[in-house]
């Protein structure tokens, strides 16, 4: 997990992105930004306690790809037009994927396997 960049850390979790997510979350409206670091802080210190479906939501099970017919459940925060999606790797929030001209209420389908498949690397070690 040295390839990632950690954005917070509190009582309860550590949010971290890859990169490339975090390339383009800087790129993202600065608003947006600033409303999407809020709620990952109100995560990292509190968990899910806190956070509804408009600041955080399971977006399903979605398979990894590994041989072991893996699914993970990918989350997405929210904020406007902007989701990072990722998932919990022990008491890591791992950011995989983003989309920041989220036009439509459902989540892109293909982002959602992409975060998923990259988030098996980070649950079975090899990032």
């Amino acid at each position: 997990m040295d390839d990632l960049i950690e954005v917070c850390a509190g009582k309860r979790y550590k949010i971290a992105m890859e990169r490339h997510v975090a390339k383009q979350f800087k790129k993202a409206d600065i608003k947006e930004q600033a409303r999407c670091l809020k709620w990952m802080k109100f995560f990292a210190d509190d968990g899910f306690d806190f956070l509804d479906n408009e600041k955080l939501k399971s977006e399903g099970r979605f398979a990894t790809g590994n041989k072991a017919g893996t699914r993970v459940t990918v989350w997405a925060f929210k904020a406007w037009q902007l989701r990072v999606y990722g998932g919990l790797v022990g008491d890591i929030f791992v950011a995989t994927g983003i989309d920041t001209s989220k036009k439509q209420n459902a989540a892109d389908r293909s982002a959602l396997e992409s975060a998923a498949r990259r988030l098996d690397d980070y649950a079975q070690g090899r990032k």
